[in-house]
């Protein structure tokens, strides 16, 4: 008798856990899950298109046609590995997923270029960077980048970010 009270104790401690996630989507992320765009060398076991080095200066959040959340960033490609890019800037995103970090900083971006009929050729951004594998050194280099960082909440109540002295894209105009 007491065993199956444990076991239906069980079943129901399991099912309120599964009720809980799917309908508050209250699941934090385990950092091990946390995955960005900055790799710090080209991965061996990802494949992609277009790999660039890229310096990411601006980033907000969008809606794209679907109502899809997405993080918009404009970038300065430092260097093309992969890839036919001839542009000295470029837009990058992903999809906001509940583990997704990106935003300003510099590294390695893997991706597939896209063109959207609204913002031109983007750059659509491989998520699977591990940020806990990154050294110390490219971990503090990120932070720098960050912490030189400007970011507000617009009148939409989204938070956009900019480095210092990057309001606008190339020779003054809006990238």
């Amino acid at each position: 008798m007491m065993t199956k009270w444990l076991a239906d104790l069980h079943k129901l401690a399991l099912c309120l856990g599964v009720y809980c996630v799917a309908c508050t989507g209250a699941v934090a992320c385990v950092p091990s899950t946390e995955r960005g765009i900055f790799f710090e060398q080209v991965p061996t076991d990802i494949d992609a298109p277009v790999v660039i080095e890229a310096t990411v200066y601006d980033e907000t959040q969008v809606g794209d046609a679907h109502g899809d959340q997405m993080i918009l960033m404009n970038a300065r490609v430092d260097r093309v590995i992969r890839g036919s890019i001839d542009a000295k800037y470029l837009r990058i995103f992903v999809y906001l997923g509940g583990c997704t970090r990106v935003g300003i900083g510099r590294g390695i971006v893997l991706g597939t270029l896209r063109d959207d009929p609204q913002r031109g050729i983007m750059l659509e951004a491989i998520e699977g960077a591990n940020m806990r594998a990154w050294s110390k050194e490219f971990s503090q280099k990120q932070m720098d980048i960050f912490a030189t960082a400007k970011c507000v909440k617009n009148e939409f109540g989204v938070r956009e970010c900019r480095l210092a002295g990057t309001g606008t894209g190339p020779e003054g105009t809006k990238p």
